[in-house]
């Protein structure tokens, strides 16, 4: 049917009557008629959005400018025509899932004291000393000692310094 369709349209264009394409075809004057009629749809399936790619862009600036902020709120501070499912899955489409902030235990004075105490203590401890720490957590100079990133020395320093500064 396409080749016939591009045919029609091709015979058409340069002058053939109907009665010229039908005879050249061997088709009805109806399908010549259709044939020129005929527009190609733009492939779309599914329901219609609801939003605009404006009102995503809202959506999408609104949770990155405040990360702790629910659909809900963007909902109606945008004063958006949606549910807050449509608001979340436009979010998940613009790769911000939900997250739900890590729960720390809270450090008690004690603890505070104790840690700047260590980090006083061990700031000018040479690399042959760290070297026989055992590392607990997921980062270690023993696991990667040659990382481009993290050498032995800065790591240890960079432990030290955020261990002093966290507690400040």
């Amino acid at each position: 049917m396409h080749l016939k369709r591009t045919l029609i349209k091709k015979l058409i264009g340069e002058g053939k009557t109907y009665k010229e394409v039908q005879k050249i075809i061997g088709c009805s004057a109806k399908m010549i008629s259709n044939a020129l009629k005929w527009r190609a749809k733009p492939e779309r399936r599914g329901r219609k959005r609801k939003t605009t790619i404006k009102m995503d862009r809202r959506i999408t600036r609104m949770a990155k400018a405040q990360p702790m902020i629910s659909s809900r709120m963007i909902k109606d501070s945008l004063e958006l025509p949606v549910s807050t499912v449509t608001v979340r899955r436009r979010l998940c489409e613009a790769n911000l899932f939900s997250r739900i902030p890590r729960k720390v235990p809270l450090l008690k004075k004690r603890h505070v004291q104790k840690r700047l105490q260590f980090a006083k203590e061990h700031i000018n401890w040479p690399k042959e000393k760290w070297r026989n720490i055992l590392w607990t957590d997921e980062m270690s100079p023993l696991i990667a000692p040659s990382s481009p990133y993290h050498p032995p020395a800065t790591l240890m320093h960079h432990f030290l310094f955020t261990l002093l500064f966290s507690l400040m």
